[in-house]
């Protein structure tokens, strides 16, 4: 598999799709763009490459490099999944399974 200085890869069958490209970690492509910043040579062309490939909006990768400033990771927050309690459970049964 080749990759290309922003880390895309043809699509290989091992390789999940999403908008047209293999998907790319999060982190990979916003510690590049730190990369450019601290090198002083990202600009908004570099940005929206980046947004095509992954299949987000431009202003979800500018997010994506402030939040990575301000707290030092280039990874997404880790989500906490729900768990729907015994609590729940018992008024979900006692609403006929009803949840409007």
């Amino acid at each position: 598999m080749r990759w290309d200085e922003w880390g895309r890869c043809d699509r290989g069958a091992d390789q999940d799709v999403r908008a047209g490209w293999g998907v790319l970690p999060r982190a990979l492509v916003v510690r590049r763009l730190l990369e450019r910043q601290r090198a002083g040579e990202l600009s908004a062309r570099h940005v929206r490459a980046v947004a095509e490939t992954v299949g987000v909006s431009e202003r979800t990768v500018w997010r994506w490099l402030e939040q990575a400033k301000a707290t030092g990771r280039a990874e997404g927050p880790v989500r906490q999944g729900y768990v729907v309690s015994d609590e729940v459970w018992e008024l979900l049964g006692e609403a006929g399974g009803q949840c409007l």
